[in-house]
């Protein structure tokens, strides 16, 4: 969408958002891939080559986050940063409402009053 900015002076000024162009892959797509090398790989160098190459592929304003996800280098911010983004996309799309993905073998804390 374009917004016009008026001034007395000049001609309007637009202001272009750009938040997806062709060809790119949309939010859920981008925790799917998450949340599969989660399960598969579960490995922290993985997410990092994942994002390395999503990079580009995501829209504009998740990049810069891509590229300094796939450059970080503690281990504990990867899987972190990789939950946060499957979470917030399933909670986005109303998938699985209440519940939270976990690495293998995580556990999130809900069946804790069941132990």
């Amino acid at each position: 969408m374009a917004q016009a900015i008026v001034s007395p002076l000049r001609k309007p000024v637009r202001k272009l958002y750009i938040t997806r162009s062709g060809g790119q892959y949309r939010p859920e797509e981008v925790a799917l891939a998450f949340a599969l090398s989660l399960r598969f790989h579960d490995s922290a160098d993985e997410l990092r080559a994942l994002a390395r190459r999503l990079a580009e592929k995501v829209c504009l304003e998740r990049q810069p986050n891509m590229k300094r996800l796939a450059r970080e280098p503690d281990d504990a911010k990867v899987f972190d940063a990789a939950l946060k983004i499957i979470n917030r996309v399933c909670d986005l799309l109303d998938i699985g409402p209440g519940t939270t993905f976990v690495r293998n073998g995580g556990d999130d804390g809900s069946d804790a009053a069941a132990a």
